[in-house]
């Protein structure tokens, strides 16, 4: 059983597959999962175990596999308006997808990294983005809402974001160079303190904390989603290594998660 408590998730073993859920997500009926750790469980690429993963995660949702869209994530700030489903060969270097359309399950993956699934109830429309470090410190979600926005003439105020599980301001330690990065780029907020902390010296090298959930979460705020529609499950990966996929415990043999949206 996971033991993470939080009103705003329900856990699910089906189908043999872990996964949770958003309640508000399941309340508007939207079909959607996030997966945990299990025995022949891995969605990274390739994998020996990516296509049975796929199928059993797909059925306990009761979606069909062949609605599956799923990019060549690379960490990038691209993001791409679906119509159909597509190969992800068709979807090279796209870190984020967004749609209108039923029959088409939009699929991200990650092993800390954040992914974010958007729902606007008044257009109908849904999307799904990787965004790690690097994607944050692009602005990949916030370039998936303002294309909400201009594509789909979705409302601020309307668009729902969900956050999964991912690696959080307690474990992801950095240099000296990524936060100076991170202040120059988030300056504007004039908020920098709030989600850069100093950390030890190791090794002759001051460390920082950086709380990129955060970092979003003001980004979203400034675009004008409401706080009530922000809902983070609020799950560190590497705090939950047992039950979550975390590169950073991991290390090169690491295994990925999956997140899937479906209107």
């Amino acid at each position: 059983m996971f033991n993470i408590q939080s009103d705003e998730i329900i856990y699910n073993n089906k189908n043999g597959i872990e996964y949770i859920q958003f309640k508000k997500l399941l309340d508007f009926g939207i079909k959607h999962a996030y997966t945990l750790k299990g025995k022949n469980i891995n969605f990274r690429s390739n994998s020996a175990e990516e296509k049975e993963s796929y199928s059993k995660i797909y059925e306990a949702i009761n979606l069909n596999v062949s609605t599956l869209v799923k990019p060549l994530q690379n960490h990038t700030s691209n993001v791409r308006c679906i119509d159909k489903v597509m190969k992800k060969e068709e979807l090279p270097d796209t870190d984020g997808l967004i749609t209108d359309k039923k029959n088409i399950a939009l699929t991200t993956t990650n092993a800390d990294c954040i992914l974010f699934l958007f729902y606007d109830p008044v257009k109908k429309v849904i999307a799904n983005v990787h965004s790690g470090w690097k994607g944050t410190f692009q602005k990949i979600a916030e370039k998936a809402i303002v294309k909400m926005i201009n594509y789909y003439k979705c409302e601020p105020k309307d668009i729902n974001c969900f956050i999964c599980p991912s690696i959080r301001k307690c474990h992801f330690e950095v240099d000296e160079d990524v936060k100076i990065l991170c202040e120059e780029i988030f300056s504007f907020t004039k908020k920098t303190d709030e989600f850069i902390e100093k950390g030890k010296i190791i090794d002759g090298k001051q460390k920082y904390f950086i709380d990129t959930v955060m970092i979003n979460k003001i980004l979203f705020k400034e675009l004008g989603l409401k706080d009530n529609n922000i809902i983070d499950c609020n799950i560190c990966s590497v705090c939950n290594s047992e039950k979550i996929n975390s590169y950073r415990v991991e290390g090169k043999e690491f295994k990925l998660a999956t997140a899937i949206i479906s209107l």
